[in-house]
């Protein structure tokens, strides 16, 4: 389980009630009513945007990050998209790797194909590892995925699955990824555009303000972590995207 830690209010935090600035009438009348219009405003910026479209949170790494509020849920969709100097095959092969995904996605500790459903799709496990005190996640996972040679575009789409090949853990905390992706799209020769799109509920305890912190800085890292292992001069061209 998670640990939450409460806040205990003191006077000199709200001194309504006898406090040390009561008597200077900061917190009095007119003064009080703003303050609380300030406290609910803060609150409104932090639970995010009530509008339906994308709403730019930042670029880094030449990985733009942009979050959407999801219809009925405190959470954020997030995605990172960025075009990069990388060949859509060699990026294909590094997603493709089991072997090498803990060495480029971010917080991630393990990466396993359970069994091949079929040459399109896998059932996969995942694990991440996060800040103590918070358990660490894993998910269990159906890959699928698809080219699309007249487009030039791969992509990977993620569905949440339960499967008795593995059980929950113990010492995690099962996580479900929703609407989750990957596409790659070649824009010209030896030049991609990449996106991910996130959109996952931890479980457990956690504040929602607190998952959407964590994950807001995913995408970018992630997809430069893809993106400078693409570039390491050890991964071959996947061979589903040659003649594109």
């Amino acid at each position: 389980m998670d640990w939450v830690y409460p806040v205990v209010a003191q006077d000199w935090m709200f001194p309504v009630h006898g406090g040390p600035l009561q008597n200077m009438g900061l917190f009095s009348g007119a003064y009080m009513r703003t303050f609380l219009s300030l406290l609910m405003a803060a609150a409104l910026f932090l639970s995010g945007p009530a509008l339906a479209g994308w709403d730019n949170v930042g670029t880094t790494k030449n990985v733009k990050v942009e979050r959407k509020t999801m219809p009925d849920s405190p959470l954020f969709a997030f995605r990172g998209k960025g075009t990069f100097n990388v060949s859509l095959g060699l990026l294909v092969s590094v997603l493709k790797d089991e072997k090498i995904a803990v060495e480029w996605v971010d917080l991630m500790t393990e990466h396993s194909v359970i069994r091949k459903i079929n040459e399109e799709s896998n059932l996969i496990y995942e694990s991440y590892g996060l800040p103590w005190p918070i358990s660490d996640r894993d998910y269990l996972m159906i890959e699928r995925y698809t080219y699309d040679e007249a487009t030039k575009v791969f992509t990977i789409d993620y569905e949440s699955v339960t499967d008795p090949a593995k059980p929950v853990r113990g010492d995690h905390v099962r996580a479900m990824a929703y609407r989750t992706f990957w596409r790659l799209e070649q824009v010209g020769l030896g030049r991609t555009k990449v996106e991910v799109e996130v959109f996952t509920d931890p479980k457990g305890v956690l504040p929602s303000w607190l998952i959407n912190l964590i994950q807001e800085d995913w995408p970018w890292k992630t997809i430069d972590g893809l993106v400078r292992r693409a570039q390491k001069g050890d991964i071959k061209s996947d061979p589903g995207t040659e003649g594109w």
